[in-house]
């Protein structure tokens, strides 16, 4: 039987209906559509819509809608399928139905994508496994799970509903923008089938074209907002321990650092430092001074983090547990405060998301980072979290006068926890160090993460590159894992591997579980404490390199870490390779991640590259097989390209940094270089500096083409082919490379 097919065009919106059903396409500028049956709500949360598109054609032909769009073609036939064309490839197919559940006696919204078999699917977060997710089931439905170990396991902390695939050569995205919980057979069922479900929420997604993947993904980034702007201190390296939990063992980690010259800009405090794992407290017994303690280190540059967590304890003594039951902002069921169990025991969940609880948290903290003098808010526990079984979906949250389930609800409580503290540093004309375990596709614009619990196991090591290059092509571009693993005993080999893969995520801590093995760098021995030192300083001298990358990452939607496909979207080679990564254009990492192995195969795109270590040059577009002991490894740099540095750093401090050092690798290249204060929110008031750094054979420039800021900078640093040149600091330099 064949359907009548008809359209309506409503500005930039078309409605095709049959005699059954209705589907909605709504265009705009940039290769972002929209298409739906029902539009999700985003009530909770802030999307940044582009500017709507009205140059399109529809045409009707043959009981089919075609739409031309761009150089796409979107064609509607009499059962709403929809096909979508480039140049005569089929892209993409989508079919929006509804089913009926047998097990929940209802009927549930699925979407199913049509790709072809030898299709690449990225993304979906902080989901572990290998980057390509074909094969598989997940969801996103945030959990906390810290038993999981693989691909196996369908969701973690995020829940980010958004998809990247690659196919015939075209690349395109999908997000979801529904709170509610989804799930995701990627190809597992059906080889050629992405079958996405949901039981709360219309068939509603935004599909985002593009020529490649940073055109795909920055459109999406747009859409859900570019992660904030981290200071440059952020970048630095972080010891953490569930616990350093008290005073003398905090004193023991800063001087242990000190003595072996080791860098370090952060330390971290667990639970333990609090009075009965209560928010906002601090246990005197255990930290009996603690504003001493973090004044003490901010002289040496060195900032304590403290943890939060989302349930409050039940405590009619606690001013928190009071004030939020007394005017109902917190979780209810039947009428009543939700309570279930987390560390401090009994506790109740709060209502982030009514904006006067928001207001009062964003008190407390703002009370409580004066008092002790913290540098940051780690926050966790918050998918929520709870230990006697998941809140039920009925449990009501309290939004103003509009009551929402725990069902819609709990994939964005992290999102509205997190939101409570932003303010609390941008009164102080900061940036934000408020980091979280749990988040949605639009918490970037607030926090950044680390992803979660892990082990102190070889494959979580493997694994670690490929979730948080997941985390990045999903926005959560900053991110990073615990270094030498949270469960379990670390070892030495371990720990030194973990190190050198994930040396150049944005992201860099150290953090182990209570009882397990320590796992700081001095533990074991002085070949460890050693190695440990050469590539943390290796690390800080990337830091203006890897803080352009933050510049851009906030401005453009750029990724920091990438996978090589993103730098090289028609290299299928590119598109199979789980254990290298990128970070940004120049910088290539193939770091060994297999026990008791010194010998592996790298391969190297197109162009040429030079080891870091050893400046041996390669020709690309082939596999090499490269060495490297226990304290080696293994890093490339595009050739001609331009590196910033900086040299001898202990800790960042923008003021102590006067010397820009510049490598120049190969014949020619250009660069740009961003500068400002490094902490403060000053750079919204154009307060930066851009330098465009230039050299061709023996020719070298630098030219400021943004001067708003004051610089430091006392000197530059010229290194090319191993001869080195310093200069005093201009805003405009030009020098001949045969001075060197």
């Amino acid at each position: 039987m064949i359907n009548m097919i008809k359209y309506v065009q409503n500005k930039n919106i078309v409605n095709v209906s049959n005699e059954i059903d209705v589907i909605n396409l709504e265009f705009f500028s940039n290769g972002t559509i929209r298409i739906f049956k029902e539009k999700n709500s985003t009530k909770l949360y802030e999307l940044s819509f582009p500017k709507k598109f009205l140059k399109f054609n529809v045409s009707e032909n043959s009981n089919e809608i075609t739409i031309e769009y761009l150089n796409y073609r979107f064609i509607i036939n009499d059962k709403l399928e929809i096909k979508v064309e480039n140049s005569k490839d089929i892209i993409l197919n989508i079919d929006f139905s509804t089913k009926f559940c047998d097990v929940e006696k209802r009927n549930y919204y699925s979407t199913t994508l049509n790709i072809n078999e030898d299709s690449y699917v990225f993304g979906l977060g902080d989901k572990m496994g290998f980057l390509d997710k074909k094969g598989y089931y997940y969801e996103s439905h945030s959990t906390d799970d810290p038993t999981h170990q693989d691909e196996a396991y369908p969701a973690l902390y995020k829940s980010i509903s958004y998809i990247l695939f690659e196919t015939n050569k075209h690349y395109f995205s999908i997000f979801f923008p529904s709170t509610f919980r989804y799930t995701f057979d990627v190809c597992k069922t059906n080889l050629d089938k992405v079958i996405i479900n949901n039981f709360d929420s219309s068939n509603d997604l935004f599909l985002f074209l593009g020529n490649d993947p940073k055109e795909v993904t920055r459109r999406y980034s747009d859409l859900v907002g570019h992660p904030y702007f981290i200071s440059l201190k952020t970048l630095g390296y972080h010891q953490s321990r569930w616990s350093y939990e008290n005073e003398e063992m905090v004193m023991d980690v800063y001087n242990k650092f000190k003595e072996y010259n080791l860098p370090l800009d952060y330390i971290h405090l667990d639970i333990h430092y609090m009075d009965g794992y209560r928010d906002f407290t601090v246990d005197k017994n255990r930290f009996p001074d603690i504003k001493n303690l973090t004044d003490l280190l901010k002289k040496d540059n060195v900032g304590i983090i403290a943890i939060n967590d989302a349930a409050i304890k039940v405590d009619e003594n606690f001013d928190i547990y009071r004030y939020i039951v007394d005017n109902k902002l917190v979780g209810t069921l039947k009428n009543k405060p939700y309570v279930n169990v987390v560390w401090p025991g009994d506790s109740v969940f709060p209502s982030y998301i009514d904006p006067k609880c928001r207001e009062y948290f964003e008190n407390k903290a703002n009370e409580f980072i004066k008092e002790t003098g913290i540098s940051g808010i780690w926050n966790d526990m918050n998918e929520p979290a709870s230990f006697k079984g998941e809140l039920p979906n009925n449990v009501i949250f309290k939004n103003g006068n509009r009551k929402i389930t725990h069902a819609e609800i709990h994939n964005i409580y992290a999102e509205h926890m997190v939101k409570c503290f932003t303010n609390v540093f941008k009164k102080d004309n900061l940036r934000p160090f408020n980091f979280s375990r749990a988040g949605f596709a639009t918490t970037s614009k607030y926090a950044f993460c680390w992803n979660g619990d892990n082990f102190s196991l070889w494959h979580h090591l493997r694994y670690s590159i490929t979730q948080s290059l997941s985390l990045s092509l999903s926005n959560f571009i900053y991110n990073g894992d615990d270094i030498g693993g949270f469960g379990g005993d670390s070892n030495k080999e371990l720990l030194l591997r973990w190190l050198e893969a994930n040396l150049f995520l944005p992201f860099l801590r150290n953090h182990s579980t209570l009882n397990s093995k320590h796992q700081e760098p001095y533990a074991f021995d002085e070949y460890t404490i050693k190695t440990y030192k050469k590539f943390l300083d290796i690390r800080y001298k990337f830091i203006p390199y890897l803080y352009d990358l933050a510049y851009r990452m906030n401005k453009f939607g750029e990724l920091i870490s990438r996978p090589l496909f993103y730098n090289y979207p028609f290299d299928k080679e590119c598109l199979k390779i789980n254990d290298q990564y990128m970070v940004g254009d120049n910088l290539l990492v193939a770091p060994i991640i297999d026990k008791s192995m010194t010998t592996r195969a790298v391969y190297l795109p197109e162009g040429y590259w030079i080891n870091y270590f050893t400046n041996e040059e390669f020709k690309g577009n082939q596999y090499i097989i490269c060495s490297a002991n226990l304290d080696e490894s293994i890093y490339f740099i595009k050739k001609d390209s331009i590196i910033v540095n900086y040299e001898n750093l202990l800790h960042i401090n923008k003021l102590d940094i006067t010397e820009l050092v510049i490598h120049l690798y190969g014949d020619n290249g250009e660069y740009i270089n961003y500068e400002d204060d490094g902490e403060t929110l000053n750079y919204q008031k154009d307060e930066y500096n851009l330098y465009k750094i230039k050299f061709n054979k023996n020719k070298f420039s630098l030219i400021t083409v943004h001067q708003k800021y004051a610089s430091n900078y006392k000197t530059i640093k010229i290194i090319k082919d191993g001869k080195a040149k310093i200069i005093p600091f201009d805003y405009k330099v030009n020098i001949n490379l045969e001075d060197l």
